[in-house]
């Protein structure tokens, strides 16, 4: 799959985000506790950055990943909105419009760092994680919290495991697929089956997959995905999806680099034994109802 042929998308939803990034700003300079404008800030560098990291713009992806990273202290109340951190986000913005404005025009971000809008907004983090501002929730408020959040963590994290648990338990191998495992285990790998769930507020989630096949792709050979790649490339399918992978990698391995691709929500894995195809096995049963029958005509003579 082209990653490029989301270029048009890509372009068209960066602009979306950086309009909607201009007109926060604005807000924020005015109304700098303004919570919704915060997480709206927030949301719109998050989202940037993803998609930048899909098409791989990695210094776009690099600046938003710090604003990000800023705002994210912001809206846990760890530090306050500065007229400093205003005017170096306005920066940002300025910073962000230009890479769009190069990739409009030859497809590539360039090649400015903006090294020095990158070293504002971690100086920013640093204040804020130093106490330089913002505020503590009442300890009582947080002691009355935490069960609670625990508990609704919790039930969000075993109904997504579930599903994936589901759906690698009820994984159809044919014959081809068992007699590749079967191959494959005998020369020393292993066989997983991995279910990768997508955030469901990635935009370009067929990308997104496409990352992880590549990912994957130097640790091992993906024999099977539900849905097939066709499917997967033309965005048939929710926001999750599997693949049978033969590997001599580690569980470890392939988790950490499918979780290394932005945008990644979970991945499940199982292990997989080796299983004998259904023509093999009948082959196999025949041979051992032989000499039972031998035995009985044996008898009979």
């Amino acid at each position: 799959m082209d990653v490029s042929q989301y270029l048009e998308i890509f372009i068209e939803e960066a602009k979306e985000h950086l309009q909607s990034l201009n007109e926060n700003l604005l807000v924020l300079e005015k109304e700098p506790e303004n919570k919704d404008t915060i997480n709206e800030i927030f949301r719109s560098a998050h989202s940037l950055k993803g998609m930048a990291g899909t098409m791989g713009y990695k210094r776009m992806q690099h600046l938003t990943h710090d604003m990000e990273n800023v705002f994210q202290e912001v809206r846990s109340d760890k530090m306050k909105v500065s007229s400093e951190l205003v005017d170096g986000l306005f920066r940002g913005l300025d910073a962000l419009q230009e890479y769009l404005d190069n990739i409009i025009n030859t497809q590539d971000e360039g090649t400015n760092d903006n090294q020095d809008l990158i070293d504002l907004f971690q100086k920013e983090l640093e204040r804020g994680l130093n106490g330089g501002g913002g505020g503590e929730a009442p300890a009582a408020a947080s002691d009355e919290a935490a069960p609670a959040a625990a508990e609704g963590a919790a039930a969000a994290q075993a109904a997504p495991e579930a599903k994936a648990g589901s759906a690698l338990d009820n994984l159809v191998l044919n014959d081809t697929d068992k007699s590749v495992i079967a191959k494959a285990v005998g020369e020393g790998m292993t066989a997983y089956a991995l279910n990768v769930e997508i955030q469901d507020t990635c935009v370009l989630k067929a990308a997104r997959a496409f990352l992880v096949f590549k990912a994957i792709e130097p640790l091992g050979e993906v024999i099977k995905s539900i849905p097939d790649a066709q499917a997967i490339e033309d965005e048939k399918f929710d926001f999750d999806f599997s693949m049978v992978v033969i590997t001599k990698a580690s569980e470890e391995d392939l988790k950490k680099a499918v979780m290394n691709v932005s945008e990644m929500k979970d991945v499940i894995i199982k292990k997989l034994e080796a299983e004998a195809p259904a023509a093999e096995a009948a082959k196999t049963e025949d041979k051992g109802s032989a000499p039972a029958a031998g035995g009985v005509a044996a008898a009979k003579a």
